[in-house]
């Protein structure tokens, strides 16, 4: 593995049934993923992870997470950790992607590292929690390896992002969450999807982030759902983090142009 380790986040992909934009202004979601992969192999080579952090799909089926699959084939091979979002179906994800040796909702140790990805889907509704086992999950990782820097992965965002339509659907038990991350100081980071936006602030001393997605962005700020046109947050990227061995984080956005259409 690389020192310091390297890891890409990429999120929000939402596939559809079938290739194509699944919604009106959104771009071909199959495209877009394609073209941030294929950027961020360019840009960056082979990380020790790419992490995929939820709205995989839109549609989740067996063929959606097939093309999924297809498409970390082409632009890869990615050594890729992942876990669910709202829209997606957490065991049909499994089923894919760990039938090829990626991991899903797994607590791994990278390097001097651990990384803990976490379930916080909830069937039926946009707004996440993280369930009594999933917590216990957390807490159980984290107390076995108290000499490893964590990062913490959830799709949901863990604090308000200033969007009252989005926050409305973030992780609905953060305090839980942050109960387990008092007690362990090792905790460096935890990362989220789901704002389609950037995310960059503090609980403490865990930073905590949010990226881009690979198809729309949000505005930030709106009150309710608007898709964001500026020239510069409104496009496309995905989020870079370099693991130190001593427990230091550097992070940074890399924005793409416009995905095609």
């Amino acid at each position: 593995m690389h020192e310091p380790l390297r890891l890409i986040q990429v999120t929000d992909s939402h596939l559809g049934t079938e290739p194509g934009p699944v919604r009106a202004g959104y771009p071909d979601s199959d495209l877009a993923l394609r073209h941030v992969l294929e950027t961020a192999r360019a840009r960056e080579g082979l990380p020790d992870r790419l992490l995929l952090t939820g709205d995989l799909a839109e549609n989740p089926s067996p063929e959606t997470y097939g093309r999924l699959k297809a498409l970390l084939d082409e632009t890869g091979p990615w050594p890729t950790s992942a876990l669910a979002g709202n829209h997606d179906d957490a065991r049909e994800l499994a089923v894919t992607l760990e039938s090829v040796g990626h991991a899903v909702h797994r607590s791994e140790g990278l390097g001097s590292w651990q990384l803990i990805a976490l379930d916080s889907s909830q069937p039926g509704g946009p707004a996440g929690h993280l369930s009594d086992a999933e917590l216990q999950r957390l807490e159980g990782a984290l107390t076995a390896h108290p000499e490893r820097p964590a990062l913490i992965a959830v799709h949901h965002p863990v604090v308000p992002v200033g969007s009252p339509w989005m926050d409305g659907m973030g992780l609905t038990n953060a305090n839980a969450l942050f109960a387990v991350l008092d007690h362990h100081p090792q905790v460096r980071a935890c990362v989220f999807g789901h704002a389609h936006q950037v995310v960059d602030t503090f609980h403490g001393d865990v930073r905590l982030l949010g990226c881009p997605a690979t198809c729309v962005q949000f505005r930030p700020g709106a009150t309710e759902y608007q898709l964001d046109d500026d020239p510069d947050t409104g496009r496309p990227g995905y989020r870079v983090l370099e693991l130190y061995p001593d427990g230091r984080l550097d992070t940074r956005v890399e924005r793409l142009p416009a995905p095609p259409a």
